[in-house]
């Protein structure tokens, strides 16, 4: 046997430790740059967050049976002012403007709209609002008394104004058409073509972009109507208990749609006439865009990114609910306190008593300037204004017997000469036999039907109708001894403050 391998077998050898070398030369560089990009993903992701990957909403809220123990005070100064002979002016002094650095009020309204509401709107809710105070969003640039209504369909991406892709856009061209040939409000056949209701649902997510826009990083946003009656002590009491960089998105729930990732879970939505609000997280959250590793906008906007949905949907409100889902955000039910109820309507009961109001939808132009006024004298420092107290503005059950008023059949049973009512006399009599029944409603003439309601509800005058080839007429009584009781009993000594809800439901 040689000592030594002969020069094939060393070449041989040679390339075989050569290989042997380079092979873990390579596969430590490999497990390096492994580790090092592992590295680096997880830093970017930690950094990133729910930004790149947002978490999906919970199944469902911890819902609480109890109520919120918070200790509030109103900046109102003074608290309570006598508004009797008060200008606007002088009511507006107690307006604690300081707050306007936590929520900004933002009012969606239509050019196409009631002027009487808006009238009315502007002379109460958001009467105590300076132009640069309050944004005012619509579909047509217009001044409003010393106010400037911002077009917020204007400055859409193009696919927005394809009328053939989306036919709902020409009535905002006609609009814009009608403006500019100056034939809008004075041609009325033309201006009637205009359906301001169709295009209302285009408003909603751009509102949310634009206000971030011209006020950005405000703590929240309080969004509201034309027709939405705002409590802005109570709202600035509620939201000062949140934290605005957490994705708050509040509001009264109504069900939106189903989310198949989830098992088809039924999503909600806040219902836009009793307003909603949203903290600063939250509007992060949903205006959001993919950015490319130069700086640049990668994502389309969420106007345009949600456009075949906006254009499908019924409604803008359960746009922006379901975009913000997707974006993680769910709605924090806080029914009744957001309610969709008007102040005539509201069915007071245990439902409507202790807890505190924030807004209400539907209020009449008349019902929405004197309660305002009304509300001035009737604030406290430690405790916000509830629904007992609002009781007192119509106090419905002490006016006796009405007759062409109609308070309504909302927690109502009905009845008729089937089981023997035939005649207010006899309705009154089954309220009075009935233990939940709190007041009665005679549908007379042609309909005899009786009407038990489990609910106080001050409700509204209506004189006789005619329905096809019948006519109805309407009166109305309340058991006044148990309205007496019912009040004797809850005197609300603590404030109801409802926890988050998507199960208790207006």
């Amino acid at each position: 046997m040689a000592l030594f391998p002969k020069p094939a077998e060393t070449q041989h050898l040679g390339l075989f430790l050569l290989n042997k070398r380079l092979i873990r030369i390579f596969i430590g560089v490999a497990v390096f740059l492994l580790v090092a990009l592992g590295l680096l993903w997880r830093r970017q992701r930690d950094a990133l967050g729910d930004v790149l990957m947002p978490t999906l909403p919970p199944m469902g809220f911890s819902e609480s049976d109890g109520y919120y123990p918070y200790e509030t005070v109103s900046d109102y100064d003074p608290v309570s002012l006598d508004p009797t002979n008060k200008s606007t002016e002088d009511l507006c002094a107690t307006f604690p403007k300081h707050l306007l650095s936590l929520i900004q009020p933002v009012l969606k309204i239509g050019h196409g709209e009631d002027r009487t509401k808006l009238d009315a709107q502007l002379d109460s809710v958001s009467a105590c609002f300076q132009p640069d105070e309050l944004l005012i969003f619509s579909d047509l640039d217009e001044r409003i008394r010393n106010h400037t209504a911002i077009d917020i369909l204007a400055n859409l991406p193009s696919k927005y104004y394809d009328q053939e892709y989306n036919p709902d856009i020409g009535n905002y061209l006609l609009q814009k058409e009608l403006r500019q040939n100056g034939t809008l409000d004075k041609d009325k056949e033309a201006t009637k073509r205009v359906n301001g209701w169709i295009i209302d649902r285009y408003k909603f997510l751009p509102q949310i972009e634009r206000a971030w826009l011209l006020r950005p990083d405000r703590p929240f946003y309080f969004f509201y109507e034309t027709d939405t009656y705002v409590v802005w002590d109570t709202v600035y009491r509620f939201l000062s208990t949140f934290d605005p960089d957490t994705p708050v998105y509040m509001g009264s729930p109504s069900p939106g749609r189903h989310d198949m990732s989830r098992d088809n879970l039924k999503t909600w939505f806040a219902n836009g006439g009793p307003g909603f609000a949203l903290s600063r997280a939250a509007v992060k959250a949903l205006i959001h865009r993919d950015v490319s590793p130069h700086g640049q906008y990668s994502g389309p906007s969420v106007s345009e990114e949600w456009l075949e949905l906006i254009k499908d949907e019924c409604c803008g409100d359960s746009v922006v609910g379901w975009t913000l889902w997707n974006n993680g955000v769910a709605l924090q039910g806080y029914w009744p306190m957001f309610n969709p109820h008007p102040l005539h309507g509201i069915p007071f009961s245990d439902r409507y008593w202790c807890q505190p109001i924030m807004t209400l939808h539907k209020t009449t132009p008349k019902d929405m300037v004197e309660v305002w006024k009304w509300e001035f004298g009737q604030r406290k420092q430690n405790r916000p204004l509830l629904y007992s107290d609002y009781w007192n503005f119509h106090q419905p059950g002490t006016k006796g017997i009405l007759e062409n008023w109609d308070n309504g059949d909302w927690d109502a049973s009905k009845s008729g000469p089937d089981q023997g009512i035939d005649s207010f006399e006899k309705c009154e009599e089954a309220c009075k036999k009935d233990n939940t029944c709190v007041q009665w409603n005679w549908r007379g003439r042609d309909e005899k039907e009786c009407v038990l309601a489990r609910s106080f509800r001050y409700g509204e005058a209506r004189q006789p109708e005619q329905r096809d080839d019948k006519w109805v007429d309407f009166k109305s009584g309340w058991l006044k001894d148990r309205l007496d009781a019912f009040r004797k009993e809850r005197q609300c000594e603590v404030v109801e403050w409802v926890g988050p809800s998507i199960t208790r439901v207006f």
